[in-house]
């Protein structure tokens, strides 16, 4: 035999009962709370995710970065390597019309005039 549950007349539910979680005591929400379980468990699992892919989404951005990083530094060992090969074209170039690469560079001779001798001239 089903149970039946006499009508309650209940007082109206306000603002300040569902901030203080009194609406958990009324007898509605205790016939349903297979399915507030269930909400709850579901809202709990979206929250989850979202917080996976922010992880994932802060990994992604990591490695965009870390790929410019590479980037720029394939570039620069690139021009580097253009530079090498083009003096040892050039060394190459130097021998054929026998010419031979400096040991020691040269120095740069600095005169300097003294103030009289640049004003009479």
């Amino acid at each position: 035999m089903a149970k039946r549950t006499a009508y309650k007349p209940q007082k109206k539910l306000t603002f300040i009962d569902i901030i203080k979680g009194n609406f958990l005591n009324r007898d509605e929400v205790k016939l349903y709370y297979k399915y507030f379980l269930l909400l709850f468990v579901l809202m709990m699992g979206i929250i989850y995710s979202n917080h996976l892919v922010n992880k994932k989404i802060k990994i992604v951005n990591a490695l965009k970065e870390e790929t410019e990083e590479y980037k720029s530094r394939n570039a620069y060992a690139q021009s580097k390597l253009i530079k090498v090969k083009m003096e040892s074209q050039l060394g190459k170039e130097m021998l054929k019309d026998s010419l031979m690469t400096l040991e020691s560079h040269p120095h740069k001779l600095l005169i300097k005039l003294d103030r009289d001798d640049a004003k009479s001239k």
